[in-house]
Formats: C-alpha cells, structure tokens, sequence
C-alpha cells in the first residue's frame, strides 16, 4: 500500500514572492548588522522574492515570545498591508513558538534566515545524494514547526469495536512519518557514505584540491575555466551544492584531481552542515585547499573569517592553504592587488574570465606539489605491467632506459606515499637520496 505523501507546512503556507525583511540588533552583537540583511536581501533574490521593505528594531535583548516587541509586530502588520507584501522575514533564526505567535499578530507567512537558506538548497539540490542531505536537514527544521499549519488537527478513531483510546491526533502521525522518512534518509545517506569512501581511496594516490569560499565568490567559474569543462555557471549564491571532481590537467603525473564544494556563509545553519559533511568530506581529504576570495566585494575580509571558521569547524583548519583572490576586473582599487600578495603567503590576483590568469593558477598550483615530490630511480621488470601502469599515472617521469633486454629503469618524481607503495623498486643506491630530497 503506497505511503501518504508528508505533509510539509510551506504548502499551507507558500513562500511569498514579496516580503518584509526584520532585522534585530543587540548592543553585544558582533556580527556585522548591516552586511547581514543585505545578504538576506540576495538570498530571498535568489529565491526570486521581491523585498518590499525592511524594519530594524534596537533591542537590549530578545524578547522569547515573538523575538521583536509585540507593537513592532503590529507595526510589521500594518506595513504587510500597505506594502502589499505576502510574506515577513526575518534574519534572526526564530524557535517554533516565535513563529506561531508572528504568524497570529501579523497574519502572513513567517519565514526566518534558515528557512530561506534551505529553500535555496532544496532547489539547487540535482543529485541524489545531495537531495537527500538537503531533505533531512529540511526535515529536521520543519518537524519542531509541524503544529499550527493545518486545519485537520482530528483525532483519528479506531476502527473496531474493541478499540479503545482517541487514537493519534494527524499532527503526531505527521511527525511520526517525518521521523521515519529521516530515519531512511539517514541510511540512505549513510549508504552514500560508504561509496564516496571506496572513491576516496581509490583516489589515494592523487593531488587533490578543494576549492572553498564563500558563496558567489567565482568557485565554479574557477572549476569550469581550470578543468576546462562545462559546468553550469550562474550568478546565485548556492548555485553549487553538488560535490563535482575533474581533472586539474590530463597531462599532470601525479594527476591533480580538483573538487567543487558548497560555497560557505555567515550563519550557515548548523544542521546544514551536519547534513553536507559527507560532501565537505572531500575538503577533510584534499591535500590543499585553494581558498577562492571575491576582492571586488566590500566585506571581503569578513567572508574570509567566515569561511576559515568553517573550516576549522570542520577540522580542515590544518591543511595548507593557497589563496585566490578572485574578480581583481571589477575592481576600482588598483593598489589593493599588491597588498594582498605582498600581505598573504601563496597568493594570486586573478579573473577568472582571462585565459592568462587561469593558466598562470594552473601552473601556480601544479608547482605547489612539484615541491613535495621525491626523486628516485626504479627498475622494473617490463613485463611488470601493473608497476608500469602505476608508474605512468601517478609519477612524473623524467628518464626512462629500455637498453635491457628484461628491464626498463626510471628516474622519476612522486609523492612520499608513492615510493613507499614502489619501494621494492627503488634501487638502494638512490633510496636515501629519496628521502632527503
């Protein structure tokens, strides 16, 4: 028998498509106040919302029923009416009851900060893996606000004479089914999991590299123009919630292998990133990050805190680092550029939309390894073919000898961890060497 559809509160109450953004300020805030309502404003845009109005109330602390006072509520509302708005936002996260007691006082939809973000990542989401971190998290935000959005609150009764009770009322089964489609998707996650393991260590042997940033900063043009691929390009925050890996360049030995993450942001709901730490996994297994910064935006320094600061939550904090400072074109500040390389270690200004600068990053980060690699000299049978097809994927091949008849020797570079996988190779008068190399 097919399960019924769970029930999800935004179909009683559809995201509107003109809002009211609130923000609230405490004295002790360090967030940057201003910033974060213009960020919201980009997000709803994202969402295809147009921002009517924005109210912004001074408070010396959160008031626990309705987060704003209850007279700025009813401000709120007369402003819903005469800007024709159908839909209030606010930028601080709101608990369930918050919710309820606006959504009495002002009569539209309330939507906080989170939901909005996890709209857009319910429709950026394109594979089956990342629909499925984008649904448990959505789950797990809406499961606590599952009471107030229906009309069919009934108990259901028992069918038979010898039932006995008032049986459950639609909002437990509701919750019910949400806990249980978690539960599944949790496996189902889990299941992913595993798989993207057996890739990693297929990969084990490869350079990778993880671009990180904050949204919007350029990470996916970067991917396209260095991979010379054809990903999907759009001016959006989120644009990219999928984990996407190609090759730096073909012809690199070892192969470089590159990965696309989620762009970062301020408030990023915690759920959000438990529920995508499979796919930030990918960052924890990257031999060096290439930190991806939007120069040409005015709080360009805060996203960077904002990004190293999920990093370190994410305990990536210790991996090296190598800075692209993106969108030098639109920039006005011509002196900026030499600051930044002058200021930062392993740093480039680049566009990504100017051929000259992508090749000079690819070969800016090729380098980056070169200087980890280790010289060795190996004999191999040739009829070896499993260590000669090693050899010719993961090293870099300086000169080859096919004079004996039985054996080919090598002198190449590779990576400490690929000696020692070849080190019944390595011929013993260089294997010192290798090592202080």
């Amino acid at each position: 028998m097919s399960e019924t559809p769970l029930l999800d509160p935004w179909d009683q109450l559809p995201i509107g498509d003109k809002a009211i953004i609130v923000g609230v300020h405490l004295p002790q805030s360090s967030s940057p106040f201003v910033e974060d309502l213009e960020e919201l404003k980009a997000l709803l845009k994202t969402l295809g919302v147009e921002v009517r109005d924005q109210v912004v109330q001074n408070r010396q602390k959160l008031n626990p029923a309705c987060l704003i006072g209850r007279g700025k509520a009813l401000e709120l509302k007369d402003l819903v009416a005469q800007k024709g708005a159908n839909m209030v936002v606010f930028d601080r996260p709101l608990s369930p009851p918050q919710m309820r007691n606006l959504e009495k006082l002002i009569g539209v939809a309330i939507l906080d900060r989170t939901g909005v973000i996890l709209e857009i990542f319910s429709h950026h989401a394109r594979t089956s893996m990342a629909k499925t971190q984008v649904e448990i998290a959505r789950l797990e935000y809406l499961l606590p606000r599952m009471t107030g959005a229906w009309t069919h609150f009934g108990r259901q009764t028992g069918g038979g004479v010898r039932s006995r009770g008032m049986g459950e009322t639609q909002i437990e089964v509701d919750r019910r089914r949400a806990r249980e489609r978690m539960s599944r998707l949790r496996q189902k996650l889990s299941h992913f999991d595993k798989e993207g393991r057996t890739r990693r260590k297929a990969r084990a042997q490869e350079w990778k590299v993880a671009l990180v940033g904050y949204t919007n900063s350029g990470k996916t043009t970067l991917m396209r123009m260095l991979t010379r691929s054809q990903n999907r390009e759009e001016n959006a925050l989120f644009a990219t919630l999928d984990t996407n890996i190609k090759v730096l360049d073909p012809s690199t030995r070892p192969k470089v292998l590159i990965t696309d993450t989620v762009g970062f942001i301020r408030n990023l709901p915690h759920k959000l990133i438990e529920s995508f730490k499979s796919t930030l996994q990918e960052v924890l297994e990257a031999d060096v990050l290439v930190h991806v910064v939007d120069v040409s935006h005015e709080n360009y320094r805060e996203q960077m805190k904002t990004t190293e600061q999920v990093l370190k939550d994410l305990g990536a904090d210790h991996l090296p680092v190598l800075y692209v400072f993106n969108k030098v074109d639109a920039l006005d500040d011509m002196i900026l550029p030499r600051i930044l390389m002058s200021c930062y270690k392993n740093a480039m200004v680049i566009s990504a939309h100017r051929p000259s600068d992508i090749e000079q990053l690819r070969e800016f980060v090729v380098e980056f390894f070169a200087r980890n690699l280790k010289h060795a000299r190996l004999l191999v049978k040739a009829t070896d073919h499993a260590t000669m097809a090693t050899i010719h994927s993961h090293c870099l091949i300086l000169e080859s000898d096919y004079s004996q008849e039985d054996t080919v020797l090598f002198h190449l570079q590779a990576t400490e961890a690929m000696l020692a996988k070849l080190k019944d190779h390595v011929i013993p008068d260089h294997a010192q060497l290798a090592e202080q190399t």
